[in-house]
């Protein structure tokens, strides 16, 4: 079942767009979103959060928003990065339905309505498939890798080229905004949720301006952060190793000593033996330590609860919450 036209439009749509070098495309964006959403007939709002860019995109916003009040504008006091960016707009959000998508035109703005017509009372969350994709084959192949590993190791159904543009309703945001996490990550996060979900095949068309902030080191990162983020893997994978070197020290050692017993052949010196056994004891021990060093660094952030980001600036907007002050679902200005 989906929702009607008519009851479609009749919802405030609320448009999220982390801003980070692609100044060069923001008019043509502002202009093709606003042409989209009023030829639909729908209600709309646009944020875009400029997150510590080197170019000219506040500028660009602050004309653009002068002659448009729709745009919410805000800039962060530097580069926080694109989540912390996107909870700056979640928490200003006033639209009944939230799109979120890039600003670099990737994402097509006339394939909003395709998203809002699967939305429904029972559906509260529709993906978006890529076609097309104008990205280069190792960007493709570490984000498919990094989906599919995200799979098998949370048990959920993460489809095949998968992203960032989605259309979900007030009530899926409200969930995912009860996490107060401060390293949060979307993505992971809104299939960890939960929720009766769609997806919807979409052109990608080629990046308008700049180039991608996601290095392989930044999306290395990102994999390492949901592995440790929504899995209990690392430390698993380390105790199962414990397990299985105690067995075979013991199992090797009783080999021994049973061998001299029967045969009365003297032990085998053991020195070169001894300090293999020893140097992989080590290496263990360090790997193990550094993993729940992770761990206690992690639970050390949240319990310093420091703001996911700052803002500096801001345009048609007030913001909803005191700077530096835990929110009530996690991450307003200054949080």
């Amino acid at each position: 079942m989906t929702t009607s036209p008519g009851a479609a439009q009749s919802k405030r749509v609320s448009v999220v767009l982390p801003v980070y070098n692609t100044g060069g495309c923001l008019r043509e964006l502002y202009q093709r979103l606003k042409t989209t959403l009023e030829s639909a007939g729908y209600d709309f709002e646009l944020l875009m959060v400029e997150d510590g860019g080197r170019d000219n995109a506040w500028e660009i916003l602050n004309e653009l928003a002068a002659r448009d009040t729709r745009i919410k504008a805000m800039q962060l006091s530097r580069n926080f990065g694109q989540h912390p960016a996107i909870a700056a707009a979640f928490e200003n959000v006033t639209g009944d339905i939230v799109i979120l998508m890039d600003a670099d035109l990737q994402d097509r703005p006339e394939d909003i309505p395709l998203l809002l017509a699967k939305l429904s009372k029972d559906i509260h969350i529709v993906f978006s498939i890529k076609q097309g994709s104008q990205e280069s084959f190792s960007t493709r192949l570490t984000s498919r890798l990094y989906h599919y590993v995200f799979s098998k190791l949370t048990r959920t159904t993460v489809p095949r080229d998968i992203g960032t543009f989605r259309a979900f309703s007030r009530e899926f945001l409200d969930a995912v905004m009860a996490y107060p996490e401060r390293n949060i990550l979307f993505g992971p996060l809104m299939f960890h949720v939960g929720f009766q979900a769609e997806t919807v095949t979409v052109a990608h068309d080629e990046r308008k301006n700049g180039k991608s902030g996601y290095s392989f080191s930044k999306r290395l990162k990102l994999a390492l952060d949901s592995i440790l983020s929504y899995t209990d893997l690392p430390h698993r994978l380390l105790l199962n190793a414990g397990m299985v070197i105690l067995a075979a020290s013991t199992l090797y050692g009783l080999a021994l000593i049973v061998k001299y017993l029967v045969t009365r052949e003297p032990l085998p010196p053991g020195l070169t033996l001894l300090a293999l056994l020893l140097t992989f004891s080590i290496g263990i021990m360090m790997f193990s330590f550094g993993i729940i060093g992770t761990y206690v660094f992690r639970v050390y952030q949240e319990v310093l609860s420091r703001p996911r980001y700052i803002i500096a600036r801001s345009i048609n907007i007030k913001p909803t919450a005191d700077l530096g002050k835990r929110p009530r679902r996690g991450g307003q200005d200054g949080v």
